[in-house]
């Protein structure tokens, strides 16, 4: 029997996560640097939390609505106003994670063949979920230079809208901040966005599951909530917020013109309604979860900022041949380093040289070599370990052409 066409990118498993495969079942040692699951580094909640928060009396009830129960939609909307983002709870819809937040969002702005317009640089996931909606994700260019770190290319960004992907374009897609560049959207750059979308008559779909994870934001960084000049639609959830990967909720902001907005989130209504996927236990606890925040953020900020450090540490000495990107937030930070192979050689020797697994560049999109997205969650202890048998790997070749 002939599968559907929106699940031709599942034909394979790429050879250096099936070489990870082997080496573990072999018992032999790996240093994961791709680590972006907080439960296995360090994060998991004690149990006696989790089950103080999912002990709700109203768990043994179910009284479905397409937005999500008001008391988790105002408890969200309440966290979401202390971090200085207003948002309001009657123009915000609950599900079960941000990727289904994209599907819904994908049914409700593109017929089949539609593109949306996704960074690059970017997380490989959105064309999977945009493929599996029948729509294409066309990829427009993010920018290096130093030290501003990683902005927008408007020229290549309008040149994308020119051509046959922007004729059936329906929605930029921001990722505030990005990953694996961790760069925020700034002031600047959203006017002129903004500007774009009005005369095109695009939405702007801006992923905050990262905004709060700053590490060393430039000025003038800038969240979507609450912004009103085009239909605008900002997605957050547990998964990042609270490093609660296995309690799945997420949620989606609309905004804009007063109708506009209404109908859009009239018709995520009813998109919604179709599968109800929003668990009540997890809306239920919402408000408890939520009490945990700060604490979360500042443990995770600070596990962020000492691996950012260790790394710099590492390979950042005089006439060092790395250099560790610029970083303003989220949860990866890039290494450049010496190209004498080409990337997925690189990547496949620091496996069965060093045992280290890191994603190279071209997993995202990067348009030249070599780069390596190294996680910034794991323990420093792991993570100056992975990072000396990094650099003891490209100082190997080092010494043989001198």
């Amino acid at each position: 029997m002939k599968l559907s066409s929106r699940i031709d990118f599942l034909a394979a498993r790429n050879g250096l996560e099936l070489e990870r495969g082997e080496r573990v079942g072999l018992g032999l040692p790996v240093y994961n640097l791709s680590q972006s699951n907080p439960t296995r580094a360090g994060f998991a909640w004690e149990p006696e939390a989790l089950a103080a928060a999912f002990s709700a009396e109203g768990n043994r009830f179910y009284s479905p609505d397409p937005k999500g129960l008001a008391s988790a939609r105002k408890a969200i909307a309440d966290s979401l106003a202390a971090s200085g983002r207003p948002a309001d709870p009657e123009r915000m819809l609950l599900c079960a994670s941000t990727s289904e937040a994209y599907s819904y969002l994908f049914k409700l702005l593109c017929d089949p063949g539609d593109s949306v317009l996704v960074p690059r640089p970017g997380y490989p996931l959105f064309d999977h979920l945009a493929a599996l909606e029948s729509v294409r994700a066309a990829g427009y260019r993010l920018e290096y230079s130093h030290p501003r770190g990683w902005s927008i290319d408007f020229a290549a960004l309008e040149e994308l809208l020119d051509g046959p992907d922007g004729e059936r374009a329906r929605a930029i897609v921001l990722i505030n901040p990005n990953n694996p560049t961790g760069s925020y959207v700034h002031g600047d750059e959203l006017a002129a966005v903004t500007e774009l979308c009005r005369e095109r008559g695009l939405a702007i779909i801006s992923d905050e599951v990262f905004h709060d994870f700053s590490l060393e934001p430039r000025e003038g960084r800038v969240s979507l909530l609450g912004a009103d000049e085009v239909l605008t639609f900002v997605l957050d959830g547990f998964s990042k917020k609270l490093c609660l990967p296995q309690a799945k909720l997420g949620w989606i902001a609309v905004s804009g013109s007063g109708d506009e907005a209404a109908a859009a989130l009239s018709a995520l209504e009813l998109i919604s309604d179709a599968f109800l996927s929003a668990g009540t236990a997890v809306m239920n606890a919402a408000p408890a979860l939520l009490e945990r925040e700060r604490s979360v953020l500042a443990a995770m900020r600070e596990r962020m900022a000492a691996d950012l450090a260790v790394y710099r540490e590492v390979l950042e000495y005089p006439g060092s041949p790395h250099r560790v990107l610029a970083c303003e937030g989220g949860w990866t930070a890039l290494v450049q380093s010496p190209r004498f192979a080409p990337e997925e050689d690189l990547a496949r020797g620091l496996l069965r040289e060093e045992g280290i697994y890191v994603h190279p560049g071209f997993f995202f999109d990067m348009e030249k070599e070599a780069y390596f997205a190294f996680s910034l969650i794991i323990p420093p202890g792991e993570a100056g370990a992975a990072a000396r048998k990094y650099k003891a790997y490209f100082d190997r070749f080092l010494q043989r052409i001198r």
